[in-house]
């Protein structure tokens, strides 16, 4: 016969290991949002000298056409992740349930997106936004070069009417596009959940 079954357990023992999974488990959950604080910091410092590394490129002694056309880039860009992240945030993973019961493409990462939903909704709307918000206003100040003349008060009112409308565009674009972001939340959240698999499969 087995021995060890005559041996009585230690509860005691069981219960203290028990509470230091609890500490362990209380203090990473305590210090979550500093390491989430400090990932999003060198994300943002990463993504800011890309995308304004990438600008400089583009504009950098080109035609006003060009500037123009990064500028665009970078509203529709700033625009897009306003909406995909409004679009996440009102969704819910429920609604995809069934389609990943089914085995649908996709709909798996949907699941995920949704649950992960404050954290692509900061990554998106304020990471992404922003820095697109910032490099193109180095691209706004070069294509305002392009319409200066050596009078100076030309060249203010010229830089004044160039950000004026980088501003105008993306605000309005992003409240424009909001209505539809939170009414076809669901179609968002899937065509770009389905987007990710080409790049990365689902498990």
């Amino acid at each position: 016969m087995d021995d060890n079954s005559d041996k009585p357990v230690n509860r005691e023992d069981d219960g203290k290991s028990r509470s230091k999974k609890k500490v362990k488990k209380t203090k990473k959950s305590n210090y979550a949002w500093l390491v989430w604080g400090i990932s999003v910091l060198f994300l943002s410092f990463a993504l800011t000298v890309l995308f304004s590394f990438i600008t400089e490129i583009a504009i950098k002694d080109s035609a006003a056409l060009i500037c123009v056309i990064v500028l665009l880039v970078l509203l529709i860009l700033n625009i897009g992740c306003d909406v995909l992240a409004n679009a996440i945030m009102s969704c819910t993973q429920d609604a995809f349930f069934a389609m990943a019961s089914n085995k649908i493409k996709g709909s798996k990462r949907a699941v995920a997106l949704c649950r992960n939903a404050t954290k692509l909704s900061s990554i998106f709307a304020d990471v992404i936004g922003d820095i697109c918000g910032i490099v193109s206003g180095s691209a706004g100040a070069a294509l305002a070069v392009h319409f200066a003349v050596s009078n100076q008060i030309w060249a203010l009112i010229s830089s004044i009417m160039v950000s004026a409308v980088i501003g105008a565009l993306t605000v309005g674009g992003k409240a424009i596009f909001k209505h539809f972001a939170t009414k076809f939340n669901k179609q968002i959240v899937f065509g770009f959940a389905r987007f990710t698999t080409f790049f990365k499969k689902e498990k």
